[in-house]
């Protein structure tokens, strides 16, 4: 900083100057704080709530088209999955490697996305527990992720780790250890990233695709493990899958009353803000999917009765055309802010989101002030008649 004096002797001579080399001047010193600004990448800002889109390839091992992505109206892509092979982060199927350079090139739609790479998943996650119980295994992921970041040209690493502490998959290990070491996984990568982001000259995401349930709650320690996370992508959906025995919402905003389980979005940001994680962290995850089950009778329109038949799921571009068509009738839960189908002449029932829940969500993620909505998964909504509703309600503010 120049002593107070000095800046007045330089204050004088600009004034004595004539218009025409002032101007000069103004412009020259506007040009400097411009490049000294995007320097330390504080250019161009960082919206302020993200929409992150976790993106598959359309087929295991196959090829993605990036056209078919909409880069402008998305912040982050989070791409799945990758694997880890003996603790490194290693491509799960072919062509993974040419997806990630494909959706690294829709920067040049816009510039302020950020490409993730996402490692594990629900059937991806064997390996973790070994590879973070020492410091060794955990130096070996994080030298592994900054190889994948320089490989590819990425924007971070989104840690999906299905679950610590508990599985739902056979032959999977893990223990009660997790707990602690789920959050030193994040801080080793946080403190390389933070090294590391000058040298690279962008900002790195440390992010974690992150249970929305007590029980996850119970097997981390998440308000350690935020600390050191950019986002925490909360998984809030998957409540009622196609196996229940009755039917639900399967991703309410709010909890009903009658609902079995007792679970929203609502009580799942509540509990992680008990649990020490800040509001602008936590990113509301959103399916662009639904349940479908058979043998449900009509009582309350389907909603919350004893399932008989089969259950499967069903993609929200396949639920769009059955709404108030083919013996299908939307109704609406006012208490959860969530929609469903029932046909009555075949006892379907049907939960699912629409766009009227979408904007209800971004209005939730607005009032409460938290980082914004993430989903699973793009090609869930090919026509982003879900993401365009969430793009409005953010620009609603």
């Amino acid at each position: 900083m120049l002593p107070a004096n000095r800046w007045w002797i330089l204050v004088s001579i600009f004034f004595r100057q004539d218009l025409s080399l002032r101007l000069r001047h103004f412009l020259s010193a506007l040009l400097c704080f411009s490049v000294c600004a995007a320097a330390y990448g504080t250019v161009p800002k960082r919206p302020r709530y993200e929409v992150v889109a976790y993106v598959m390839a359309p087929q295991p091992g196959a090829l993605l088209d990036p056209t078919t992505i909409a880069a402008a109206k998305l912040t982050r892509i989070n791409y799945a999955f990758f694997m880890l092979k003996d603790g490194v982060i290693s491509e799960r199927r072919d062509h993974d490697g040419d997806n990630l350079r494909a959706l690294v090139s829709l920067k040049q739609q816009n510039p302020q996305l950020q490409v993730i790479l996402s490692v594990g998943g629900g059937s991806g996650s064997a390996g973790f527990s070994e590879m973070a119980s020492t410091a060794e295994g955990r130096k070996k992921f994080v030298d592994s992720a900054m190889a994948m970041i320089e490989r590819f040209n990425l924007d971070g690493i989104d840690v999906d780790w299905e679950y610590p502490g508990y599985t739902h998959t056979a032959g999977m290990k893990v223990g009660p250890e997790d707990k602690q070491n789920y959050t030193l996984v994040l801080r080793d990568l946080r403190r390389r990233f933070d090294r590391e982001e000058k040298p690279l000259g962008r900002q790195l995401v440390t992010s974690s695709a992150t249970g929305a349930t007590q029980k996850w709650l119970d097997n981390t320690e998440m308000g350690k493990a935020a600390k050191w996370m950019t986002s925490v992508n909360m998984m809030c959906y998957d409540w009622y899958s196609a196996r229940e025995k009755n039917t639900g919402h399967d991703s309410p905003l709010y909890t009903n009353p009658q609902d079995p389980k007792q679970i929203s979005i609502d009580d799942a940001v509540k509990m992680n803000l008990k649990a020490g994680v800040l509001r602008r962290k936590l990113v509301i995850g959103v399916p662009f999917y639904g349940r479908r089950w058979t043998g449900v009778g009509p009582a309350n329109h389907g909603l919350w009765q004893p399932v008989t038949g089969k259950g499967s799921d069903i993609l929200f571009w396949q639920v769009a055309p059955l709404v108030n068509a083919n013996g299908f009738v939307r109704y609406w839960d006012p208490v959860a802010e969530a929609p469903y189908l029932y046909n009555a002449q075949s006892g379907t029932f049907i939960t699912y989101n629409d766009a009227e829940a979408e904007k209800a969500r971004t209005a939730y993620v607005r009032r409460h002030h938290l980082g914004g909505i993430m989903f699973w998964q793009y090609s869930g909504d090919p026509d982003n008649i879900l993401l365009d509703a969430i793009n409005s309600g953010f620009a609603q503010h």
